[in-house]
């Protein structure tokens, strides 16, 4: 496929790190419509200085209280993570020349290197952070040509601050990653997610309805060993690949619990499960967010939940009516597999980046 008149020849996609596979997929849907791209992975753009002795050293002061976690010991220092990843980035794009950079927003970039980005190429963000983390975004708008949130939330407070480039954009599922196996259900219900209290609080509730389960993610394994229950299901670090789609579907509900909805029926934002698991063929519970009807229609494509009581009420009844089970997971899974690629995704930033070359 060849690049229409209008349309980016070369980007940058940067990402933190290559799970999730956002980076790879979009770079994918970008290179299917002729589009040269290459991926930045923040993360791991690093120098063996600051890995071994600058965070080293930051921690311990830390955790010792020898100074505020706020500060840092080496702030500036050249072989800095910030600061070697904000050179080595320049030098790229310098010698890439890209027509758009696109920045998943995760590990900042200074100030002065978004202006010089601004200064010679079209400068896209995707802020896909917690709602409350919105303050931390507000300095650098400034200095993007346009940029996207995933929360509705996030765009009506970006809008009120007088910001007119900017837009909702949702998160895709990648159809060749996340799809139906011939596999027999093992379990009753897993999760898969970092650990943090309010994910906790919510499996110790659900592990009452049924303790047939299991769990993957970091910092469960150190973080629940007071819970024997939890403790004794928890897998793995992580999981990836074929590995998370078998377990998907393998699995009769896969539950998701958002980091940043401590509110019943406020949040707005949704992450990448609301489509990856339908996709799978697998019925979801989740945590309310409203902005998952834009998407999938509550109680018929997936099914959610304001509160602990009401997700222990429907897991519960979920696991006792396997018809009712059965249909929500295969409406779920004809709409998520066509409502939103990233093939989508990638026509979406194309379009805005086209209108930004007309005006």
């Amino acid at each position: 496929m060849t690049c229409p008149a209008k349309e980016p020849k070369r980007v940058i996609i940067v990402v933190n790190a290559d799970k999730p596979t956002v980076g790879p997929a979009l770079a994918s849907a970008f290179e299917r419509r002729g589009v040269e791209t290459k991926i930045f992975f923040s993360r791991f753009c690093n120098t063996l200085y600051d890995r071994l002795i600058i965070h080293t050293v930051n921690h311990y002061a830390h955790t010792l209280r020898l100074v505020p976690k706020s500060v840092d010991l080496f702030e500036g220092h050249p072989k800095s993570h910030r600061e070697y990843r904000n050179r080595e980035f320049l030098k790229l794009c310098e010698t890439f020349a890209p027509d758009l950079v696109f920045l998943t927003r995760g590990l900042r970039f200074k100030l002065a290197t978004l202006q010089q980005l601004r200064d010679v190429t079209s400068l896209f963000c995707w802020y896909i952070e917690s709602e409350k983390r919105f303050q931390e975004i507000e300095p650098e708008l400034p200095h993007y040509h346009h940029a996207y949130f995933f929360s509705t939330e996030s765009l009506g407070r970006a809008r009120q601050l007088g910001f007119d480039k900017v837009s909702l954009l949702q998160h895709a599922v990648d159809t060749q990653e996340f799809y139906p196996m011939e596999t027999p259900k093992v379990y009753d219900w897993c999760f898969v997610g970092v650990w943090n209290p309010r994910r906790q609080q919510y499996l110790e509730g659900l592990a009452k309805v049924s303790k047939n389960f299991v769990v993957y993610g970091p910092r469960w394994r150190r973080r629940t060993f007071r819970s024997p229950t939890l403790w004794l299901r928890v897998k793995g670090q992580g999981i990836w690949g074929t590995d998370l789609t078998r377990l998907y579907n393998q699995t009769k509900v896969a539950i998701n619990i958002s980091t940043w909805g401590d509110k019943n029926r406020e949040t707005r934002g949704v992450n990448m499960r609301l489509l990856e698991v339908p996709a799978c063929g697998t019925c979801l519970l989740t945590d309310f967010a409203s902005d998952a009807q834009l998407l999938l229609t509550p109680e018929q494509e997936f099914v959610n939940a304001a509160s602990l009581e009401e997700m222990q009420e429907k897991l519960a009844a979920l696991l006792a009516d396997d018809e009712k089970r059965s249909h929500i997971a295969q409406q779920g899974y004809e709409k998520a597999s066509r409502v939103r690629t990233y093939d989508d995704m990638a026509a979406e930033i194309s379009q805005d980046w086209a209108a930004l070359q007309d005006a």
